[in-house]
Formats: C-alpha cells, structure tokens, sequence
C-alpha cells in the first residue's frame, strides 16, 4: 500500500486536472500538469500532461478481472468512467452498481490513490536532483519558442559545435572527427538548443578523454530516427560512469528534455565507448478544428500508425491558442461552428504572423472552393473525405 505524504493543495491541484483534462486553457495552467509536461513545447504540454496522466489511471487497472463491477478495479473504473469517458454520476452508479454514498468514498479513494501515483513518479525523487537555474530555463524557452522545431540537417550544427570545442581539444591533445551519414538526416528540434546540447555533449567528453586520444561522431539513421554516436577511445571512466557522471548534470539534463532524445551507454571496456543519441522520427502535429467528435475519430483512425500527431480544439479559443504556440503541418478548418465560424477563424489565421505560414485545409459539407481560396486557405476536400483523398492532400504539406 502506498503511503506517500504529498503537500495539501497536491491532491486538490490532481482533482482540477482531472476535471479539465479535456480543456486545453485551463490544462496548461494547472500547477501538476505544468510539472509533468515541464521541458516539453508549449503547444504540445497540455497532450504531454494528459497522456501521462491516463497512463498513470491505466497502471490502476488489474488484469485479473475486466468486470465493471469488480472491487479490485473499481478505483480505476470511477476515474475511466467519470475523467477519461466524462460520463455523468448517474450513470457511473448504475454501471458499477454503488449507491451515491458508496460513490462519493469511492472516488476520494481513487483521487488519493491517483494522486499517490503522479507524486511517486515526478516529485518524490526530486529533492535528490539539482533543478536547472530558473535563467537557463528562461532562455531555453525563448530559444525554443523563437526556433519553432524547424527542420535541418545536424551535420552542419555537429561540425559547428566541433569547431567551437577544437581549442580546448587541442590543449589535451585529442583529435575529432565526424563520419557523416550516407542517409538523408532532418532533427526536428530546436536548432539552437541543440547545439548547445551538443557543445555541452563535446566538453564533457573532452575533459574525460586521456591525451593523445580520439573523438569521434557518427551519424546514422535508422527506421527514420536520427542517431548520434559519439566515442572516445581512451575514456577515462568506464564508458557507464560517464554516463552517469553526464545525467547528473543539471543542465544536460534540462537540454535533454528540451530535444526528447533517448540516451544510453555504447562501446566496451577495450575499444571506444561513449554515448548514443536517439530521436524520435519527424512526427507531422496536424490540428483539426471541428466541433463533431465523430469527424475527429474519423481523421484519428485514418492517421493510426502513421507519422502524424492530431490535435484537436471545438472552439475558435483553442483553435487560435494551440495553433500560436504549435509548430503545426496544417490546419483542418471545418466551416460550420457554434460560435465563430471557419471563415472567421481562417482570416484570423491568415492575418497572424504566427499562422499565416500554416497551411489550411477546408474540410466542410458546403460546396465553396472558391471562396475558401479567395480567404486564403491552402485547400479544399468535401467532407467526410476518403482516406485516399485526405492522405494524398496531407502529403502535398509534410513530404
């Protein structure tokens, strides 16, 4: 049984996630999520907060039985049934078979219960880690913010970032070079950040590495992910406690999940060892403006296992706010909303420095191609599209 002490405001911070975990504005400014999505880019933070909160529900699940009403997994079932499917109380009790007292002692068991799980996994540990000074932090964000994820080659970075070490490298003696990839290479991180990881990378590498050695980068791909490979053959530490010497580093750490690489120890005791970087393959963000949910589920199955991310917003509030701060591939822009109507928010986007760049596509019922591109959109498709069809547009903008 877990008995984690976790501050008062913790669990009442826990329970308005939960009741906003579909609302995108109030998400971003909840102090957990903030916590949990923290290093990640501001238009991808509040889906960042969300998934790890639904898989910390999903952990609540036991194996041994997928009865709604089995005690074992009733805790997990109140917050599916109330957090995750929205359903109203009601008929939460009429499926698990509580009373409305039963209910209510339920739920703060399984809001304790979650909570106990968040604060286990992102704050208990802590204490024990150096936090980044709050002014890296600031220009990280600024960096990040200003370079918006555009994509580029990091061979070029890479031999910068060569270059700017030399000095030091050769007051020890130590040579470096870099064996470039025969593939075609795009990171789609911020550039600047990442050259600053890289730098850091070098430098630690540099004052770890024996006279008279060697500093070798390698770039490769594989299955559409970027690798680094940097090795030095004459490490001073084994090639784990560099590791461990390097993940300690409170500033290494904060760059890493700026770029959401994947790091980890290569090489052996007699030949060169070092580091391996591995990020993740170029993920398209799509953001589909549209109040049907039956419409968003539709694109959701036809984007399953494919490189795109969907996001979606109901309102034009969302729209705007996630387009702002989301370095996007497109926009599909449905016509007929409650309040502001797609034509509305197209202007918008198009007389905005910071969208006028994104494509948008005009997905509607009405028959009106021509005034969709005399307001600017990018295109247009009949609503509901074909797979085909909507494949084929979204691979004008992302090949």
């Amino acid at each position: 049984m877990l008995m984690t002490t976790y501050p008062e405001d913790f669990e009442d911070n826990m329970r308005d996630l939960l009741v906003n975990l579909y609302d995108y504005l109030k998400l971003i400014d909840n102090a957990v999520a903030k916590r949990l999505a923290a290093g990640s880019p501001d238009g991808d933070r509040a889906q960042r907060a969300r998934q790890m909160v639904l898989a910390a529900i999903e952990d609540m699940k036991s194996e041994t039985s997928a009865q709604l009403t089995a005690r074992q997994n009733r805790l997990y079932n109140i917050l599916l049934l109330r957090y995750v499917e929205e359903q109203p109380t009601n008929e939460i009790l009429s499926q698990l078979a509580l009373s409305e007292r039963q209910y209510y002692r339920e739920h703060q068991r399984a809001i304790q219960t979650i909570s106990r799980i968040i604060w286990d996994r992102h704050y208990a540990d802590a204490a024990s880690e150096p936090e980044a000074p709050s002014t890296l932090i600031q220009e990280l964000d600024y960096l990040q913010f200003a370079a918006r994820n555009t994509a580029f080659d990091p061979t070029e970075v890479i031999l910068s970032a060569m270059q700017a070490t030399r000095v030091i490298a050769e007051q020890r003696g130590l040579a470096l070079s870099l064996v470039e990839s025969r593939d075609e290479i795009a990171l789609h991180v911020a550039l600047p950040v990442f050259r600053q990881f890289f730098i850091l990378i070098l430098n630690r590498l540099i004052k770890s590495t024996n006279r008279g050695g060697m500093i070798e980068v390698a770039l490769r791909a594989r299955e559409g992910a970027p690798i680094i490979e940097v090795k030095s053959n004459k490490l001073i530490p084994d090639y784990a406690a560099f590791l461990g010497a390097l993940q300690t580093d409170a500033a290494f750490r904060e760059l890493k999940k700026r770029l959401n690489a994947d790091l980890r120890a290569c090489g052996d005791e007699k030949g060169p060892a070092g580091i391996i970087l591995r990020f993740d393959r170029e993920i398209h963000k799509i953001l589909i403006v549209d109040d049907n949910p039956d419409t968003i589920s539709l694109f959701k199955r036809y984007l399953a296992n494919l490189p795109y991310q969907l996001l979606s917003a109901q309102d034009e509030g969302d729209a705007i706010a996630i387009a702002r701060q989301t370095p996007l591939a497109c926009i599909i822009l449905d016509i007929m909303l409650p309040e502001k109507d797609g034509w509305q928010i197209l202007q918008t986007y198009k007389s905005h420095p910071s969208t006028e760049h994104i494509p948008v596509l005009i997905c509607s019922v009405l028959e009106m191609k021509d005034l969709a591109a005399s307001l600017g959109a990018d295109g247009y498709i009949k609503k509901p599209p074909s797979r085909d069809a909507f494949l084929a547009v979204l691979r004008e903008w992302t090949e």
